[in-house]
């Protein structure tokens, strides 16, 4: 323990050493500090008439997106802050100093503007507990470099998900003084910008305006996921199991297993239900479209439950009760039209033949439609509804993302 407390002291001394190596590094620069802060207070804001406005350059430098939590709508972003202005109280002749340009000093030393996050969702100050050199030049320009990762609140937008763009703000305050004594000019530089992660970045606009009486630098920025790991892990396995939820009535009712593996994929669609709303937030705004269609698939495999329970009970119905006329009608023309056999001659003779044929055969089947005849056809006729119906919800979700 003594010796990981000295590896966390040594570079505290380390720092101190060099920065006090800076300043007593010559005699012009002790003497420059001495005459610049003589009679100089870090409190009072530096400049020469009070009613002016003092410019306060704000550069915002992001380095990535370390994470957006959709469900508490929060951003974080490393970043680095770059802040410019002209202390009036600090500027010389640098030919009266040896020819020095520019001194270093830490920050409790000199006036510097307070920076806070105007839509903070933890902290309001910009790294209050980090301490930071701020470099003097000769003719009052001052600038401080900050760095970190600062988080802010985020309205998502999850419609399109996993698809979707979402629009973020980074606000910047000085809470100290109002808009007619500090006016912050924002700027943005995107050189070091990387994006890895889930979430890239390609859209970004400044604004400046007021926060009540206070100026705001404003960040603006569109982030957009990368849908790879979303589509494999929610889009595909909702697929499959569309497709295996029509294949239900492709099972033969003699085997017994149709009804369980009907519940099975309600039970797996209720399972991916949950995993969804996990990465949701409670009250989103708008409703994601992956919603309405895994619910309407959802609702699907429960009536194709129901349905195939009616299914088997029309397959095993007793032989001795006669099939309705009606029903007996629709089950011919339905055999008919799958064991109808294709024209392939265009002579009378051929022609005829083959009307002869679908007549006996249509007189055969009315002579033996029985229950076991009406269930399969009622199974055919259910499998190519649900498929059907599975195709148009996954053609109508995607051109509606393919146009947004």
């Amino acid at each position: 323990m003594m010796f990981r407390h000295y590896l966390d002291v040594f570079p505290k001394i380390f720092i101190f050493l060099h920065m006090f190596s800076i300043v007593t590094a010559s005699p012009d620069t002790k003497r420059l500090l001495n005459d610049l802060f003589k009679g100089y207070d870090n409190v009072i804001m530096p400049k020469i008439r009070h009613d002016e406005v003092m410019n306060v350059t704000v550069r915002f430098i992001p380095r990535g997106i370390t994470d957006f939590n959709e469900v508490a709508g929060q951003i974080a972003v490393a970043m680095g802050v770059d802040i410019r202005w002209v202390d009036a109280y600090l500027s010389w002749s640098p030919k009266e100093y040896g020819g020095l340009t520019h001194i270093v000093l830490p920050e409790e030393r000199v006036w510097i503007p307070h920076l806070s996050i105007a839509n903070p969702s933890d902290r309001i100050p910009i790294f209050p507990e980090d301490p930071f050199s701020v470099r003097i030049f000769f003719n009052g320009q001052a600038i401080l470099i900050k760095g970190g990762t600062v988080r802010c609140t985020c309205k998502p937008n999850l419609r399109y998900y996993p698809f979707d763009v979402h629009s973020c703000n980074v606000k910047f305050i000085n809470l100290d003084h109002v808009f007619n004594e500090i006016l912050l000019i924002p700027e943005l530089k995107l050189d070091v910008y990387e994006n890895y992660g889930e979430w890239g970045l390609f859209d970004s606009v400044v604004d400046s305006n007021l926060f009540d009486l206070f100026s705001c630098a404003v960040y603006k920025f569109k982030i957009k996921r990368r849908p790879e790991f979303s589509i494999l892990t929610v889009c595909i396995p909702i697929l499959c199991l569309g497709l295996l939820n029509a294949c239900v009535f492709l099972i033969p009712p003699e085997c017994g297993e149709r009804i369980s593996y009907a519940i099975t994929v309600l039970l797996s669609f209720a399972v991916f239900m949950t995993i969804v709303s996990t990465v949701m937030p409670k009250n989103t705004d708008p409703v994601p479209i992956l919603c309405y269609v895994l619910t309407l698939m959802l609702a699907e495999s429960g009536i194709i439950v129901a349905v195939s329970i009616l299914g088997l009970r029309l397959y095993y119905k007793p032989e001795d009760q006669k099939v309705p006329e009606w029903l007996e009608r629709l089950v011919t023309t339905f055999i008919t039209f799958q064991t109808a056999p294709k024209p392939f001659s265009i002579t009378n003779e051929i022609a005829e033949n083959d009307e002869r044929i679908i007549d006996k055969e249509i007189n055969r089947f009315d002579k033996h439609i029985r229950w076991r005849h009406v269930g399969h056809a009622f199974d055919c006729l259910c499998f190519v509804v649900s498929f059907c119906s599975f195709s148009i919800s996954v053609v109508i979700y995607a051109v509606i993302v393919m146009i947004s």
